[in-house]
C-alpha cells in the first residue's frame, strides 16, 4: 500500500509551518512539529473547514477524531498542550535569515525523517498518516530542549511515548521506527 497523508496530518503540517513562520525558522523543524499538534487541541476545527466543501462533512469528522486522540494522549500523560506549547515556543529561537512570507517553508532533514517515520508506522498499522503517528515519531527523536521542558512539566517522556503508541494500534508490537528512534 502506498502510504498517504490524511487531512489532518497536512492541517498539521500546515500549523507546524506557520510556527516555525512565527519562530522566523528556514525550516520546519521536528519541534515546530510538535508544536503544531499541541496548537491543534486548541483550534476551531469546524471553522477551518470550509462550509461549502464538498467532502467537508469527513474532513471535519477526521479532524475532530484525529485531534480526539491527541487529546487524550496530552490528558493521559497529565500534559496541559497549551501552557507546554508557548513555553516550548518561548524557548525555540529562529534566525534572521527566515525566507519572505509568500514562500512555502521546507521540512528540515530531521523533520523529514519524522514523517518517514510516522509513514513506517501507518503501514505497519496498514493506514494513512494521521497526527497521533506523527506524535509519536517526534517523541521518539532526540531533542533534549524539549524533554528538559517535558522534565519540568512533570511528564516522563517513556510514559508519554507508551499512550501515544498506544493510541496509534493497542495491539502493537514493540516495534521500532525505520531510523531505530525508539
Amino acid at each position: 500500500m502506498k502510504v498517504r497523508h490524511s487531512d489532518s496530518l497536512v492541517l498539521m503540517w500546515r500549523i507546524a509551518e506557520l510556527e516555525a513562520r512565527q519562530l522566523k525558522a528556514s525550516t520546519i523543524e521536528p519541534t515546530h512539529l510538535l508544536l503544531g499538534l499541541c496548537k491543534s487541541v486548541d483550534l476551531d476545527l469546524p471553522a477551518l473547514v470550509q462550509k461549502d466543501s464538498p467532502d467537508r462533512d469527513e474532513v471535519l469528522e477526521e479532524l475532530l477524531r484525529e485531534v480526539r486522540r491527541l487529546r487524550t494522549v496530552f490528558r493521559e500523560v497529565g500534559l496541559d498542550a497549551r501552557t507546554f506549547r508557548r513555553a516550548l515556543r518561548r524557548r525555540c529561537g529562529g534566525n534572521r535569515n527566515a525566507p519572505s512570507e509568500s514562500q512555502r517553508l521546507r521540512r528540515s532533514k530531521a523533520s523529514k525523517q519524522v514523517f518517514a517515520d510516522a509513514e513506517h508506522f501507518a503501514e505497519m498499522a496498514n493506514s494513512v498518516v494521521y497526527p497521533i503517528q506523527l506524535l509519536y515519531a517526534v517523541i521518539s527523536t532526540e531533542d533534549a530542549l524539549r524533554d528538559d521542558l517535558l522534565d519540568e512539566f512533570g511528564v516522563q517522556l517513556a510514559r508519554f511515548k507508551k499512550f501515544a503508541k498506544r493510541e496509534i494500534m493497542p495491539s502493537w508490537p514493540a516495534a521500532k521506527p525505520s531510523a531505530g528512534n525508539n
